[in-house]
């Protein structure tokens, strides 16, 4: 299915020309970000592509605001190309068997102690403030669950794709907001009220007290494919000069693959629960900070800053964006740990660390605001623009995800938010 050229970003910082492709298209050119290497150097569809310094730092892909619209330019969507009336990516799915890695039965580690909460549920952070969080738990998977995924996903025969299909290893859900809530289902499980504000997507049920098997079971989303009973949500924001939240207009949440062998990138399992940024972070956040909002349409970095510094103003029909990449390789024994981080890491050298050797899809959550910015800037729930976080916890339809993996990123083709090439 053919799609539509996006209109492009246009920085003074010459963004570069980009077709709407996938992860896989930018790996394969050598366009985007692996981990915590440097990006190489590459020539996408004629466009220069300069490399991106990764940074060990929070274990996360850092990239500056140039950089992060570059490689959002590259991941299937287009940048908005009018505030009010943003388009809308289209569908892909299809590929190859691929070798799994046996299922690791469960460990349980003693749990860290878990200290006295003291946040409280306002719904904004004092800049400057620091945000204590308690230690979770470990969670073991349940073996015999998911020995029955793998075996269901390697059951599984690859859908055909046309020749005609985008050679991009990727699928997508693409969400709107849902609703906002003082909830957090992994850092804060069963304790309502007591998390900063959350703007939720995805699974209309999620609140303090969900549970893998409350998505399941109650899947009424904001998501497409509908088959995507997941729960991703972030800090709400709220504009400084009006004081009213601004929620995000659209959330794509991208899953493909960064490693080098894509036909071993198996389904992520069910009840998996991770956080990528860091809520307790509160630093200045100037022009050339990596991991900071930006703009698409007009400069990556806006036309001007807000009055502290911390977020860009974009020009007209401009809006924010953020962007954050999730771990890709699992230790294949635990859902979550205790800081939701500890049970899977980044890929290096275009494979998974020994410690970590399951290869889940890399998830890739772009974030799109309907506001240009203001003079006065903004505010997150959790503080200051640098605590920008997300949180996944993934469930879906395991035979339709087994499908997505198998027939569009082992098959390295490119599949929309309806699941088709």
């Amino acid at each position: 299915m053919s799609r539509r050229r996006p209109r492009l970003l246009r920085p003074a910082i010459a963004l570069a020309t980009a077709s709407i492709l996938g992860v896989g298209a930018a790996i394969a050119f050598g366009a985007v970000p692996g981990n915590s290497a440097n990006l190489p150097q590459g020539s996408h569809h004629g466009s220069t592509v300069q490399p991106v310094a990764g940074s060990a730092g929070d274990d996360e892909l850092e990239m500056t605001t140039a950089q992060a619209a570059k490689y959002a330019s590259t991941l299937g969507k287009p940048a908005t190309k009018k505030r009010r009336h943003g388009s809308t990516p289209t569908p892909g799915p299809s590929a190859t068997p691929s070798s799994t890695p046996a299922p690791t039965a469960p460990t349980s580690p003693t749990s860290t102690s878990t200290p006295t909460d003291t946040s409280t549920p306002d719904h904004t952070m004092t800049p400057g403030a620091t945000m204590t969080m308690p230690a979770g738990d470990w969670i073991p998977v349940d073996a015999a669950a998911w020995k029955a995924q793998l075996e269901e996903f390697e059951a599984l025969t690859p859908r055909t794709p046309p020749a005609t299909a985008k050679k991009n290893p990727e699928f997508n859900a693409t969400c709107t907001y849902s609703h906002s809530g003082n909830n957090d289902p992994i850092v804060f499980p069963g304790q309502t009220g007591k998390s900063h504000l959350h703007s939720f997507f995805g699974n209309e049920s999620t609140d303090a007290n969900s549970t893998t098997e409350d998505l399941m079971k109650f899947t009424s989303t904001t998501c497409r494919p509908t088959e995507d009973h997941s729960a991703y949500w972030m800090p709400s924001l709220t504009d400084k000069s009006t004081g009213q939240k601004v929620e995000p207009k659209e959330l794509i949440v991208y899953y493909g693959s960064l490693l080098e062998d894509k036909t071993k990138t198996v389904p992520m399992p069910n009840g998996m629960r991770m956080v990528v940024g860091d809520a307790k972070k509160q630093e200045a956040t100037p022009v050339g900070t990596v991991n900071q909002f930006w703009c698409a349409g007009g400069p990556a970095d806006g036309v001007a800053r807000s009055d502290d510094g911390n977020w860009p103003v974009c020009q007209d029909n401009g809006s924010l964006h953020f962007l954050q990449r999730f771990p890709d390789c699992w230790d294949g024994k635990n859902l979550d740990s205790p800081d939701h981080k500890s049970h899977v890491a980044y890929g290096a050298q275009g494979t998974c660390p020994a410690a970590f050797p399951v290869r889940i899809p890399a998830v890739t959550f772009v974030v799109n605001y309907d506001t240009e910015g203001t003079q006065a800037g903004f505010e997150l729930a959790s503080g200051m623009a640098s605590s920008m976080h997300f949180d996944g916890f993934f469930a879906w339809d395991t035979k339709t995800m087994a499908d997505l993996v198998k027939s569009c990123v082992n098959q390295l083709v490119t599949c929309n938010k309806e699941k088709q090439f």
